[in-house]
């Protein structure tokens, strides 16, 4: 059954009587922490022994995975099994097995990437009446998440603090875990919190290279895109996020275009954006307004849609697919807008 984001609190109060859940998106910290709150959860009184297994390993050769279920270990410890890395395609083999385990003595976790809509493993998991399948997306409430944390540590605070924790939260390119232990960190000893102590423990605004990815695809500037792309994988971002941040970043882009072509001022274009936009990314997205024509702006906006979906089914990781077609991106920009200019110069002659 498919877990919503207001179902979460019910989820992990008893993880157990789901027999197995499949972690799966974009939002590789949250799928840890969540596994990990599987685990203190299920495991608190050492009853099972964990067993770890790729899921390309189980889903060729289920007897594998079968081994691993049906071994009492030592001291008749329960076996709990992690597969890790599964793609979309669930087998007839695998799914058999599934469905025949004892979730009275055992318990599967599956971690997953951004899985497809026509993925079989999200759709069994999605539509099983016992197991569970969780999202973990960067877009999604993290309210449940931060009062738990909040909770656990005994640290009061206002509604209004809250809010606005939940929104830096949401909205940083590192991930829930870290920055609330940096929060914690922060708070010390002191049990109530602040509004100010998030604004000074945490940053308010994502990863610089989120945005400037953007700006030097505008720009048609292979050597900063190729700056920004491997900073973005040494953060480890989620190349899923990195598009989608992307899409934003041009969507607003293409706004300010159709503002102007209405004969609205940029400026007056600019108040309108809503959320409103940082303001260091101002006189850059003025710039790729007067820059980018809007037929190019169009295929932009086609391909990273089209990207999404490459990154999601390719076989080759989704990383090098990502600075692929970052790359490609750019390098259509610099010779649509180089091929515009050499025409504009033409006709003046």
């Amino acid at each position: 059954m498919k877990i919503t984001p207001s179902k979460l609190r019910d989820f992990f109060n008893s993880p157990e009587s789901y027999g197995s859940v499949l972690l799966h998106g974009s939002d590789y910290s949250r799928m840890s922490m969540y596994t990990q709150k599987i685990l203190d959860r299920i495991n608190r009184n050492g009853e099972f022994v964990i067993h770890k297994m790729e899921f390309l390993k189980a889903n060729r050769d289920p007897e594998q995975l079968l081994v691993s279920l049906m071994t009492v270990p030592m001291f008749g410890q329960k076996p709990l099994v992690l597969l890790t890395d599964a793609k979309d395609m669930l087998s007839a083999d695998l799914k058999t097995i599934m469905a025949g385990i004892d979730t009275q003595h055992c318990y599967v976790i599956i971690q997953a990437r951004e899985l497809s809509g026509a993925s079989t493993l999200k759709s069994y998991y999605n539509n099983h009446k016992i197991f569970a399948a969780v999202g973990c997306y960067k877009e999604e409430d993290v309210g449940f998440i931060v009062a738990d944390f909040l909770a656990k540590h005994e640290i009061s605070y206002e509604h209004s603090t809250f809010k606005l924790l939940c929104t830096t939260l949401k909205h940083s390119a590192a991930g829930i875990q870290p920055e609330l232990e940096k929060l914690l960190l922060y708070l010390g000893e002191k049990k109530s919190l602040s509004t100010e102590d998030v604004q000074k423990s945490l940053s308010t605004d994502v990863d610089p290279a989120l945005d400037d990815i953007c700006v030097a695809i505008a720009d048609g500037n292979l050597e900063d895109v190729l700056k920004c792309a491997d900073t973005l994988m040494q953060h480890r971002i989620s190349p899923i996020l990195a598009i989608r941040s992307s899409l934003k970043y041009f969507m607003q882009l293409e706004y300010l275009l159709r503002a102007a072509q209405n004969q609205v001022s940029i400026d007056n274009a600019l108040k309108a954006l809503q959320p409103p936009v940082f303001f260091r990314l101002i006189p850059k997205l003025k710039r790729n307004a007067a820059s980018v024509s809007y037929r190019t702006l169009q295929v932009i906006l086609r391909r990273l849609l089209e990207a999404e979906m490459q990154c999601k089914l390719s076989d080759a990781t989704q990383e090098v697919v990502f600075k692929y077609l970052m790359c490609s991106l750019a390098a259509f920009v610099k010779r649509a807008e180089g091929k515009q200019l050499h025409q504009c110069a033409h006709h003046s002659l």
